[in-house]
């Protein structure tokens, strides 16, 4: 029954130019299916195989306890055999089409609590043009909810960061007697430090966030808001601490190596690894961990999730959806915060 097997590993290689691993797992895993059918039905033609066959092996390796996710990769590779002999017309249809995939369990993402965020953001020692980047690198990880790839190619020159007040916008302030006044932002920021309608405009845009200019997958570019204290964090590298790591030419990455160059995912990976280790952070933290901690905070927070898909970047909200998750222990303080109040009140 392996009569067409090197044909179709060659069709791999040629047509989708698979590597010699992937190769070698489709022809593992064929040769183990064929040989099911062989030894324990006794057929010799891949013809005779019927669906009933193909169940039999899906179950047979179930019970022997493989996870799901092996079981569907190997069930996989049967059919896309199946695909190629059906295309070859050796045999008319495929019987491994409607056999079902054993459901993969998905797995949440590991995330942080604010506490053990802060824990390693604090245990930075902000001594060294290299501290006071890695500080910047873990604050705008977890402010922004950046892939580590779109932490990497974040350029320093960003001409939104700063916040900004349209000039017709109202600005609303009391006068020395009391009075609730109203003007515009543009008139505001021209009449003195001093003046209240000065004073108030500062005040709102104290609040406000800027925005980071970010290039996502595909290429496409998105505006995050960066809020007041990671804007502070930006500015103090930026402006006192990241010309110290430049040798020569400047480029035009934010981050950059203690040699000037811009820093590659695996430094940034180096770097997320020894300050949770030193902040005693067993849980293995990537740069992930930072974006995962972020989107679930939001969620936990109130925050929309369309809103949550936007400042993750992520083209389907179904990917954003899993950030919905609550567990036990969230759910009991959610419960103990709000449901005790309304349900059990009538009690008293």
């Amino acid at each position: 029954m392996t009569n067409h097997l090197q044909e179709y590993l060659t069709m791999l290689r040629v047509d989708i130019d698979a590597s010699p691993k992937t190769l070698e797992a489709y022809e593992s895993d064929i040769k183990r299916y064929l040989n099911y059918i062989h030894d324990l039905h006794g057929i010799n033609s891949i013809k005779n195989i019927k669906q009933s066959h193909i169940r039999g092996y899906v179950k047979l390796l179930s019970e022997m306890f493989l996870a799901p996710s092996s079981i569907s990769r190997m069930l996989a590779s049967v059919r896309s055999y199946y695909n190629f002999l059906c295309t070859e017309k050796i045999i008319k249809e495929n019987p491994a089409l409607l056999i079902n995939t054993p459901r993969l369990k998905k797995k949440l993402p590991m995330t942080l609590s604010s506490d053990e965020i802060f824990k390693i953001i604090n245990i930075i020692p902000k001594n060294s043009p290299l501290n006071i980047r890695d500080h910047a690198i873990i604050e705008i990880l977890y402010s922004c909810g950046l892939r580590v790839t779109e932490l990497c190619e974040l350029e320093k020159n960003q001409g939104n960061i700063e916040p900004h007040i349209v000039d017709d916008e109202k600005i609303f302030f009391n006068d020395n007697h009391g009075n609730k006044v109203e003007i515009a932002a543009g008139e505001a920021k021209l009449l003195g430090e001093k003046h209240l309608a000065y004073i108030e405009y500062r005040k709102e845009l104290e609040k406000r966030p800027g925005l980071l200019t970010v290039i996502g997958k595909g290429r496409k570019p998105r505006h995050v808001p960066i809020g007041k204290n990671s804007r502070k964090v930006w500015f103090n590298y930026v402006t006192k601490f990241r010309g110290q790591l430049l040798k020569g030419n400047d480029t035009k990455e934010l981050f950059i190596s203690r040699n000037g160059r811009a820093l590659t995912r695996a430094m940034v990976n180096k770097i997320i690894d020894k300050w949770s280790k030193a902040a005693g952070i067993t849980k293995k933290v990537t740069p992930h961990t930072f974006r995962h901690s972020f989107a679930t905070h939001l969620i936990e927070g109130g925050a929309d999730i369309r809103f949550v898909q936007h400042m993750l970047g992520h083209a389907d909200i179904s990917t954003t959806q899993i950030y919905t998750h609550l567990d036990k222990t969230t759910i009991r303080e959610k419960y103990n915060e709000f449901g005790d109040k309304i349900f059990n009140s009538r009690l008293d």
